[in-house]
C-alpha cells in the first residue's frame, strides 16, 4: 500500500513550486525597470562623446581644429617631465624672471585653462574679462624669456591669497598649469630645459613683494642675487613696477626689464578703466608709503591676502638684505644696506 505524503510534506512541496514560478513584476515595478535601462544607455552614450564635444567646443575657443586635450585629468606630471636642475643649470644663473601671480586654480581640468574661467578663483570685477587667456599668455612670455637666457630663472611668484580657496597658492597654481598644458616645450622653448630652471615663490600678497620677494628666491637657490631682472605682468602695472617698486628697492634701472600684456580689448577689458583704477586704488598709496607698512588701505590688502598667516623665512636666506625685508619708510633706505 503507498505511502501518502504527510500535510506538512504537501506545504513544502507546494512552497518549491512556487518558488521555481518566473516572477511577473507588477506594472509600477515593470515601469521603473525601464526608466532604469533608459538612464543607463544615455549615461554610457553621453561618457563615450564627452571627449569629442570638449574637444570641439575648445576648438572653436581656440580658433583651431587641431587641439588634442590628455582628458586624464589626474596626472598633471608627464613620465618625461625634466627634474629640477637636472644638469646644474642653475649654477651660474645671473637673471631673475618673474612672473607676477594673480590667481589660484580651483579645477582638476587645467588642460583648458586657457579659456575656462572655472579653472580660476577670480573676484567678480575680474570675470569676464579674459583673464585666463592673458594668465597663460604671462606664463607663456615667462617661458619665452627664459628660453632666450640660458642663465636665467623663471620665478612664478605668488601667495596663499584667497581663504575660500584653502591654502593654495598662486605661484605654484602657475607651474601646475604649465605642466598640464605642457607650455615647456613651445616654440623656442622645445629644447630650452626651461622646466629645470623654473621656482615658485609662494609668500607674495601684492607687486611689491612679488618683486623683493623673488630676488630672495633667486638668492636661496643660487647663493647669490640677481644681475638683471625680467617683469612679466599687465601692462598698465609697468609704471608702479619701474617707478615705484623697483627704485624703493634702489634696483639698478638699466637692469630691469618689464613686459607687460593685457586682455584683448573682445574680451571685454578696458585698457583705460584697468589704468585708472591701477591709478587711484593700487599705485596711488605707494607713493607715500613705497614698504606698505603704514597705509591702511596696503596693510588691509595683505591681511586680506594672508588668511593662512604665513610668514616669510627670506630673513634668514637672505641675511644681507634683512634691514631691507624689514624697512617701513616712508624714506628710502640708503644704498649701503641693499648689495646691489
Amino acid at each position: 500500500m503507498p505511502v501518502l505524503p504527510t500535510k506538512h510534506q504537501n506545504t513544502r512541496r507546494l512552497r518549491m513550486r512556487r518558488a521555481q514560478r518566473p516572477q511577473i513584476l507588477s506594472a509600477p515595478q515593470r515601469i521603473y525597470a525601464i526608466l532604469f535601462l533608459i538612464f543607463t544607455v544615455l549615461a554610457y552614450y553621453q561618457n563615450q562623446t564627452f571627449s569629442s564635444s570638449k574637444h570641439n567646443i575648445l576648438s572653436r575657443l581656440r580658433g583651431s581644429g587641431s587641439i588634442t586635450i590628455d582628458l586624464d585629468h589626474s596626472q598633471w606630471v608627464k613620465p618625461d617631465a625634466q627634474p629640477f636642475n637636472e644638469h646644474n643649470e642653475v649654477n651660474n644663473a645671473n637673471h631673475l624672471i618673474m612672473v607676477a601671480g594673480h590667481s589660484v586654480t580651483i579645477s582638476g581640468h587645467l588642460q583648458d585653462a586657457d579659456v575656462d574661467e572655472t579653472d580660476w578663483f577670480l573676484l567678480p570685477y575680474q570675470k569676464g574679462k579674459g583673464l585666463p587667456q592673458t594668465i597663460i599668455a604671462h606664463v607663456r612670455e615667462g617661458i619665452r624669456q627664459a628660453a632666450m637666457d640660458p642663465r636665467s630663472i623663471l620665478i612664478f611668484s605668488g601667495g596663499e591669497t584667497r581663504a575660500s580657496t584653502g591654502p593654495v597658492n598662486e605661484g605654484t597654481s602657475y607651474f601646475r598649469v604649465a605642466d598640464a598644458m605642457d607650455l615647456w616645450k613651445d616654440g623656442i622653448a622645445s629644447d630650452k630645459n626651461v622646466r629645470a630652471r623654473t621656482i615658485t615663490e609662494e609668500f607674495a600678497t601684492d607687486s611689491f613683494q612679488n618683486l623683493l620677494f623673488s630676488i630672495c628666491r633667486f638668492r636661496e637657490i643660487t647663493g647669490s642675487y640677481p644681475e638683471k631682472i625680467t617683469t612679466i605682468s599687465f601692462s598698465f602695472k609697468q609704471r608702479r613696477f619701474e617707478s615705484m617698486h623697483s627704485k624703493s628697492l634702489l634696483w639698478p634701472s638699466e637692469r630691469f626689464h618689464y613686459v607687460g600684456i593685457d586682455p584683448d580689448a573682445s574680451t571685454g577689458f578696458s585698457i583705460e578703466e584697468a589704468t585708472k583704477g591701477e591709478a587711484e586704488n593700487a599705485a596711488k598709496p605707494f607713493f607715500s608709503d613705497p614698504y606698505g607698512c603704514h597705509t591702511e588701505v596696503l596693510l588691509e590688502k595683505r591681511r586680506m591676502r594672508n588668511p593662512f598667516h604665513r610668514t616669510p623665512p627670506y630673513e634668514l636666506s637672505c641675511p644681507e638684505i634683512k634691514e631691507l625685508l624689514h624697512w617701513c619708510g616712508p624714506d628710502i633706505i640708503s644704498s649701503d644696506k641693499v648689495p646691489w
